[in-house]
């Protein structure tokens, strides 16, 4: 799959510790593979993770379940919580526009294709998608203004003279092994445990080992 958008979504649930791994559980409920989002991004309302927190849910070369209509051409990713209720935290923008800055220059995808799922519905209107894939949902949410959002990332855009930059195969290789024996042993360093998760998490250090 070569993505062409990317989806913004909300988990609609103000419950305690929602993650990756109750997001697959519930996908896997509707007999589902698994997790239909590419990535996870977790709130303030988890006792045991930080706020701000990207999960991987899965790889960016299959296909996700998160928007019928794109699901062959499109990353998924949700922010934890409910966006009929409450905004997105100030981490959860912070990562949000880290892995979407990334996910654009690695896939090529423009500004215009970050998309909430609720704009679908303008993807049909202009017959990009078809008519059966109209949705009545407001995702990823009613407080959730997709365009400040893409205002944001436009003006961060522009304003960053920061150069990506591009690792090598084996420096990928082995930023990802080291990371495996730090979360083998993570049990050693009980007291650094957020700190550990805010490193392996970080966009940069996802960007580097994906």
């Amino acid at each position: 799959m070569h993505p062409e958008y990317i989806v913004i979504h909300t988990a609609a649930f103000n419950g305690k510790n929602c993650d990756r791994d109750m997001i697959d559980q519930w996908h896997k409920a509707r007999n589902w593979s698994g997790i239909g989002y590419h990535f996870v991004i977790l709130n303030d309302n988890h006792s045991q993770k930080a706020d701000g927190i990207v999960e991987n849910g899965r790889a960016t070369n299959k296909m996700g379940a998160h928007a019928l209509g794109l699901n062959d051409r499109s990353l998924g990713i949700c922010c934890i919580g409910h966006g009929d209720k409450n905004d997105f935290t100030a981490a959860q923008y912070e990562s949000l526009y880290g892995l979407i800055r990334r996910l654009m220059t690695e896939f090529s995808i423009p500004l215009a294709n970050v998309i909430g799922h609720r704009e679908m519905n303008n993807l049909v209107e202009q017959e990009l998608v078809s008519s059966r894939y109209r949705t009545s949902k407001s995702c990823p949410g009613n407080k959730i203004d997709m365009d400040f959002i893409r205002e944001q990332l436009s003006s961060e855009m522009v304003s960053s003279d920061v150069e990506i930059p591009v690792f090598s195969v084996e420096a990928r290789l082995a930023m990802a092994n080291a990371i495996a024996v730090l979360q083998q042993h993570r049990a050693q360093f009980p007291n650094a445990q957020d700190e550990l998760d805010e490193f392996i998490y970080h966009p940069e250090i996802i960007a580097m080992t994906h």
